[in-house]
């Protein structure tokens, strides 16, 4: 039947009981039943489970947007069953919809059981949320007595779940007490005060409240209009952040050129950068072809440059972009391992000879093996000459350039850099996921990943508008700008500062003490929060 005919047939219905229709349950299972009520069969199925306006009212129907109208409406119809269920007819204007009212479901089984109410309602919301805070207050308070590793077999925590998943609905108090009981003794505490694996993880009060204010505010970045402040407040933040760190106006968003934008990882990062360094490339070796062709041309010949220190997700990354990765050994010098200019001349001329073609270059600053440092400034020269695109990784490292005495380096990355990536997670307070790259010219993102389609709102890509769907691969994207904020508001770039020089005074202090330690040498020298520690060799 027609949408017309479903409603005419199903107001009526509606009407008489007083149902309002929800979201379709993806239960296959249950069948509804309300306690006024009694059981119901579906009647209609709707697009979406926002519509829950006050049924009563005339203006029901005309309320209603038209994506979701009813979409079909004879029962037997229906792949999965519709929940409907009885709300009283005396509604205010303060009352919650219907979908707070707790209803009861039977099985196939006839096992009955109590559906908790869907919608988020104040009451449950701080009753369950002061429960969490209590349970993460013990664990916070007690972190430093727990063992830092999980000392456990593959298999072993997976056993105390379920082969299947529970049927009935479980108190939230017993999930925070499974939480306890079964994935805490599991996790390798990355905020305890004794890890020292990996690469640090810095998070904070703010960045973890505020991840809680995101989950509730259930923002769906697809574009401005899909929220315009979730946007406009990740201009403003990548800008602060940029203008932190010292880097040139081109990265601002403000220049109308360049900008920044959020990621999940600095793996995501890297990887957008170097699908959108391989079509560029492309676009120079044939600007006469259709620009579609650069998406799809062989890139098998193109080459990415880095030293043997950069981390594995750059290799990967070139792999993902379908391009050649050429490893340069990087020298030990003034004991940081980095880079160095005529070992990577030599590396182009020779790949030049086997008729390949030199791509981009990707430097380090604070490698995560051994914190190794590129001299950016060092690859001005050569970028230009062979027109390079050229990345920095500074995941670890780069907050550092928010630092006085690190404001050459950044003046330095600033200047020769076309994209950079840093870390909110590593040493930054902001926690995990939060990845910020920097490119100098938008129009290499945005010619790479801008897509759009009927259902999307009309836009214009300006300062505070831009489509950051057309920046990156994802559609959808976290309101993260709001945690970042939080963090720079809540600390201020001063406690930032503070934060970060603390780190660098604390692994000055060890390194003092290895270094007047005759059992122990640092392979390599680093000014930063990380310290590269061995056995002196007459005790290896």
């Amino acid at each position: 039947p027609s949408v017309a005919g479903v409603e005419r047939a199903t107001r009526p219905r509606m009407r008489r009981h007083g149902v309002a229709i929800r979201q379709c349950f993806r239960h296959r299972s249950l069948q509804c039943r309300s306690p006024e009520v009694g059981s119901l069969k579906p009647v209609a199925v709707l697009h979406h489970s926002t519509v829950h306006r006050r049924y009563h009212q005339r203006s029901f129907w005309r309320e209603t947007n038209s994506s979701s109208r009813i979409l079909a409406g004879i029962t037997g119809t229906l792949t999965w069953p519709a929940l409907a269920f009885r709300c009283s007819r005396r509604r205010t204007r303060s009352s919650t919809s219907c979908s707070s009212v707790p209803f009861q479901v039977t099985n196939v089984r006839g096992e009955h059981a109590t559906i908790p109410m869907t919608s988020v309602d104040r009451e449950t919301l701080q009753e369950l949320g002061q429960q969490t805070l209590d349970m993460l207050g013990k664990y916070v308070g007690h972190l430093s007595e727990l063992p830092v590793r999980a000392e456990r077999k593959p298999g072993e925590l997976a056993k105390q779940f379920p082969s299947s998943p529970p049927t009935t609905p479980t108190e939230f108090r017993r999930i925070l007490a499974k939480v306890e009981e079964h994935v805490l003794p599991g996790i390798t505490h990355w905020q305890h005060p004794r890890f020292m694996a990996y690469y640090p993880s810095s998070s904070s009060v703010p960045a973890i409240l505020s991840e809680t204010i995101i989950a509730a505010l259930g923002v769906v970045g697809l574009q401005w209009s899909a929220s315009p402040i979730a946007t406009e407040l990740e201009v403003v933040v990548m800008d602060w952040l940029a203008k932190m760190l010292g880097f040139d106006g081109a990265f601002l968003h403000r220049s109308g050129k360049g900008g920044g934008i959020l990621q999940n990882t600095a793996g995501e990062a890297i990887a957008n950068i170097m699908v959108c360094a391989r079509v560029r490339k492309q676009r120079e070796i044939n600007p006469d072809a259709a620009w579609e062709e650069a998406f799809y041309a062989d890139s098998s010949k193109l080459v990415v440059y880095m030293s043997n220190q950069t981390h594995f997700s750059g290799p990967k990354a070139c792999r993902v972009a379908g391009m050649r990765v050429h490893t340069i050994p990087a020298r030990l010098t003034d004991g940081n391992f980095r880079l160095h200019p005529a070992d990577l001349q030599a590396a182009i001329n020779s790949d030049r000879a086997a008729g390949l073609v030199p791509c981009a270059l990707q430097l380090n600053f604070g490698s995560t093996n051994t914190c190794g440092l590129d001299n950016a400034a060092e690859f001005e020269g050569i970028a230009a000459e062979e027109r390079l695109w050229v990345h920095v990784d500074a995941a670890y490292a780069g907050p550092a350039w928010a630092l006085e005495e690190f404001s050459a380096d950044a003046a330095a990355v600033s200047r020769v850099a076309t994209s950079v990536n840093v870390n909110g997670s590593k040493w930054f307070l902001c926690g995990f996921d939060s990845a910020f790259l920097w490119v100098r010219d938008r129009r290499l993102l945005i010619d790479v990943f801008a897509a759009s389609d009927d259902f999307m709102a009309p836009a214009e890509d300006g300062i505070y508008n831009p489509e950051f769907k057309d920046w990156s691969i994802p559609l959808g994207r976290r309101f993260r700008a709001l945690r970042i904020w939080t963090v720079i508001e809540y600390f201020g770039t001063d406690g930032i500062r503070s934060f970060l020089r603390a780190a660098i005074e604390q692994a000055q202090w060890l390194r003092d003490r290895v270094d007047a330690h005759p059992s122990f040498a640092q392979p390599v020298r680093t000014r930063l929060g990380m310290l590269c520690i061995r056995l002196a060799e007459s005790d290896a």
